[in-house]
């Protein structure tokens, strides 16, 4: 980055910036596609039941459970990689 002047460190930065905001909103599109046709079921009521707002907070922390689990491992690897010089993923 130092070998850039600083309005393309800035452009670079717009663009790493707009990627992170496209990353996190497909993850919450996907978030709410997968809650959503796991537990609602029922459109016979304008309210979402008991049973579905349960549902759904069970699946929402579960996938933002498995998401930190996944960056956790990823960073893991990452680490090993660059303590080791690493074998690359699948090179255990």
């Amino acid at each position: 980055m130092d070998s850039l002047s600083s309005s393309e460190q800035r452009e670079f930065q717009n663009v790493i910036e707009r990627r992170q905001m496209k990353d996190f909103m497909q993850m919450y599109s996907k978030l709410v596609q997968r809650c959503f046709d796991d537990c609602i079921n029922d459109f016979t009521s304008k309210a979402v039941s008991t049973k579905e707002d349960t549902c759904i907070s069970r699946c929402v922390d579960k996938f933002i459970k498995a998401s930190e689990r996944t960056g956790q491992r990823f960073a893991e690897h990452n680490q090993a990689m660059a303590q080791g010089g690493g074998a690359g993923i699948g090179g255990r």
